[in-house]
């Protein structure tokens, strides 16, 4: 697994590195890299990948930023979304980093407001709230959250995905993404496994009252492509990697941390109607005793309504009785959004 060095910082080095993927998306460069040239804090480079994009998403990219020497331009072979940010960060001379999709926006003051925070507080990670972007619509979404996270609590809260588990929307110390943090190439959760692995060293995080990141809804991105269960299974694998790579510091929480990460997927899967019934396998059957050891604690981090699903899903008739439950769930949430506008 290819890995991420820190560079040797110059005394001209910006505070922040911004971190831009991008992979066709011409029609949404503009007022991407727009937000970022408006920043009230200038103190920062920009360095755009695109990652062999077949529009004209490169051509975009360089005369977008032309005559601006704080945008850095680096093109490569289409690697996927998590190689494109390794290029990126090996390339990062800055204090902080923070992430930015190449379809996103960032309001005037995001990085004044997240600089000014991480210094003040000394934390090593503050996060901010994001809106979401559609054509009919713009909602806020809050984590009604304020004030320090332990890295544990920031762990847990993620694994139950109780706070966004996106990298953006958030301004990291540089020295957390070093050589030990591993870019896993996955489709589907690759923030979250960077968010876990810096998770696991016990960073203090910070949660500040303010929406600065605006993330854009269309129908190509990659959290509206499905996944079956073997891909469930595989991301269960490469988390308990992780957590055992840091099992001196996880002790014996890592079969509960394990287990919130696999139920969470499962129930997710659970909540597609197209995908097909497999309540009684070896790996549910598994995932449903590990459960029950845990019922208790699982149930004191608010997943009864997952528990639920899985219960149900242990037989195939009622299968649509659990498909039915998770899209009024989706509903509420979607309902829920739009009436915060």
């Amino acid at each position: 697994m290819d890995t991420t060095s820190t560079p040797t910082m110059s005394p001209s080095a910006p505070a922040v590195s911004i971190v831009i993927p991008v992979y066709n998306l011409e029609p949404y460069l503009a007022p991407c890299l727009d937000s970022v040239r408006r920043q009230t804090f200038r103190d920062f480079e920009a360095i755009v990948v695109d990652d062999g994009s077949t529009d004209g998403s490169l051509a975009e990219i360089r005369r977008l930023t032309a005559g601006d020497d704080r945008f850095v331009v680096v093109p490569t072979e289409n690697q996927g979304v998590a190689r494109a940010r390794e290029t990126a960060l090996a390339k990062a001379r800055g204090r902080y980093v923070c992430f930015l999709d190449g379809d996103d926006l960032f309001e005037p003051e995001m990085l004044q407001r997240l600089v000014d925070e991480i210094e003040s507080s000394r934390c090593d990670i503050v996060c901010c709230d994001y809106k979401r972007i559609s054509a009919s619509y713009e909602a806020p979404v809050r984590s009604n959250r304020t004030g320090e996270m332990s890295g544990l609590e920031f762990l847990e809260a993620m694994l139950c995905h109780a706070i966004p588990v996106t990298i953006w929307g958030k301004i990291y110390r540089r020295e957390l993404f070093d050589a030990d943090l591993r870019h896993y190439p996955l489709r589907l959760g690759q923030d979250v496994m960077i968010n876990i692995q810096i998770a696991c060293r016990q960073p203090r995080v910070r949660f500040i009252d303010y929406v600065g990141y605006g993330y854009v809804q269309r129908a190509g991105s990659s959290n509206h492509r499905g996944f079956d269960i073997d891909y469930c299974r595989t991301y269960a694998t490469v988390l308990d990697e992780v957590l055992y790579r840091h099992k001196d510091t996880l002790g014996e929480r890592i079969e509960f941390l394990s287990l919130l990460n696999a139920l969470r997927w499962y129930s997710v899967y659970l909540g597609k109607s197209h995908h097909r019934w497999v309540g009684n396998t070896e790996y549910v059957r598994e995932l449903r005793a590990r459960i029950a050891n845990h019922r208790s604690e699982l149930q004191a981090y608010g997943m009864r309504d997952r528990m639920w699903m899985v219960s149900l899903d242990r037989y195939r008739l009622l299968r649509p009785i659990g498909t039915v439950w998770a899209t009024m769930l989706r509903w509420r949430t979607s309902l829920c959004r739009r009436l915060a506008r």
